[in-house]
C-alpha cells in the first residue's frame, strides 16, 4: 500500500485512480466494472472513475449486490445506485442474492456468507458486460480492520497484509491507500449523496465490533497517530507478503506433486522453509479442500501441525474434522476427508481463492 496522497497533492480518490492506470493495476482502456453497494466509498469509486475514464480510457459499467439481508432498504439502495449510473450514462447490472441462506448452507458466518454471494455474483456480471478487471472500493480502513482481525484470529503475514490490491481472479482496489477523511471530502466537494448500511451498527458482526473499536482509538488522544503506525505496518507486511508469494512459486510450487484426491510435498522442503513460508504454503496447499469463504484451517490447527512437521516423525492431522494432513516418511499428503467435495483443482492451489485473507 502506497502513501496516501498521490501526484503532488491531487486529490487522493483521483489521484489514486490515475495511478491504478498508470501503475497496471486497471491498464488504460480496460473493461472495468465498478462494484457499487451505494455507501460512501463505492460512490467515490463510480464517480471518481467516471472522471479519470476521459484520459484513462477504461470502459466503465456498474455492478450492485443487494445481499437480502435489508429487504426494503436493500430496494433503495439498488434503485439509488441505478439511478446513479443512469445519470453518468454508464451500463447497470444487479443481482439478487439470498446472503442468509448461503451462510447456512455452507456453515459460514454471516459475513462470510454476504462476502461469498457478493463476489460470485461480481464476477456473473463482470463476465455479462464483458469486464475483465472488478473494481471494489475498499479503503485504509478497511485494511486496518482486516488488519485487527487477522490478528485476533492469529493469522499469518499473508492475513495480516490485509486485503490484495489486486487478485488472481481479476478483483482490483485501487482506493487502498486513501483514508475514510479524503473519500468524504471528495464526495462533500462535489455534493455527492451515499447510502447509509443499519447493519454496521450490528455489534453481533466481527468487523463492526472492531469498526467500532478502531473509532474510539481514533478519537482518543495519539489515536490518529496509532492508525497511522498500523497502515504504515500493513505495507511492510505488504512488501513482506510478495516476498514470501515469491519465494512459494519459486521453492514450493514447483515441488507440489498433484495426486486423484489431493496433493503431496516433500515434508522436508516444508519443515526447512522460514515459518511464514510454511504457513504460506500450508494455506495454498490446503485451500482447494476448504469449504467456500473458509480459511483451510484455523491459526491454532495450523500452528499444531507446523509444530508436528517441525518434530520430524510421521502423524496424521485433520483440520476441522475435513482435512487431512498426513506425514509418512519423508511425504506430507494434503487431501479431504474420505467423501468429501474438492472445491477448487488442486493443480491451481488456491491460486484463485483467498483464503489468507481477512477481509470484507
Amino acid at each position: 500500500m502506497g502513501p496516501a496522497g498521490y501526484h503532488g497533492g491531487m486529490e487522493s480518490v483521483t489521484g489514486a485512480l490515475r495511478s491504478a492506470s498508470e501503475t497496471g493495476l486497471i491498464p488504460p482502456g480496460s473493461s472495468v466494472l465498478l462494484a457499487v453497494s451505494g455507501g460512501a466509498d463505492s460512490m467515490a469509486l463510480l464517480y471518481g472513475a467516471s472522471e479519470a475514464a476521459s484520459e484513462t480510457g477504461w470502459r466503465l459499467s456498474v455492478g450492485h449486490v443487494h445481499h437480502g439481508w435489508r429487504k426494503r432498504e436493500g430496494d433503495r439502495d439498488l434503485a439509488f445506485v441505478s439511478e446513479h449510473a443512469r445519470r453518468l450514462g454508464l451500463p447497470f447490472f444487479s443481482r439478487r442474492c439470498d446472503a442468509r441462506r448461503a451462510a447456512r448452507e455452507l456453515r459460514l458466518s454471516p459475513e462470510a456468507g454476504a462476502r461469498h454471494v457478493r463476489y460470485a455474483a461480481l464476477a456473473e456480471m463482470a463476465a455479462e458486460a464483458g469486464a475483465g478487471i472488478v473494481a471494489t472500493a475498499h479503503q485504509q480502513a478497511d485494511a486496518v480492520e482486516s488488519h485487527v482481525l487477522a490478528r485476533e484470529r492469529r493469522g499469518g503475514v499473508a492475513a495480516l497484509a490485509g486485503p490484495r490490491e489486486a487478485r488472481a481472479d481479476g478483483v482490483v482496489r485501487p482506493l487502498l491507500a486513501v483514508t475514510r477523511e479524503e473519500i468524504l471530502r471528495f464526495l462533500a466537494d462535489r455534493g455527492i449523496a451515499f447510502r447509509r448500511d443499519a447493519t454496521n451498527g450490528n455489534l453481533r458482526l466481527s468487523r463492526n465490533r472492531v469498526r467500532r473499536t478502531l473509532a474510539r482509538l481514533r478519537a482518543s488522544p495519539g489515536g490518529p497517530d496509532a492508525i497511522r503506525a498500523m497502515a504504515r505496518e500493513i505495507a511492510r507486511l505488504g512488501v513482506e507478503r510478495r516476498l514470501l508469494e515469491a519465494e512459494f512459486e519459486s521453492r514450493v510450487r514447483p515441488a507440489v506433486r498433484a495426486l486423484a484426491d489431493g496433493v503431496s510435498i516433500a515434508a522436508r522442503l516444508i519443515a526447512g522453509s522460514s515459518p511464514e513460508l510454511q504457513r504460506l504454503a500450508l494455506a495454498r496447499l490446503a485451500s482447494p479442500f476448504a469449504r467456500p469463504g473458509r480459511p483451510p484451517t484455523t491459526g491454532r490447527e495450523r500452528e499444531r501441525i507446523l509444530g508436528l512437521l517441525a518434530e520430524g516423525r510421521d502423524f496424521r492431522f485433520e483440520a476441522g474434522r475435513r482435512i487431512r494432513f498426513e506425514r509418512r516418511g519423508e511425504t506430507l499428503t494434503i487431501r479431504p476427508r474420505a467423501a468429501l467435495p474438492v472445491y477448487d483443482s488442486p493443480v491451481a492451489l488456491g491460486g484463485n481463492r483467498e483464503s489468507t485473507e481477512v477481509g470484507p
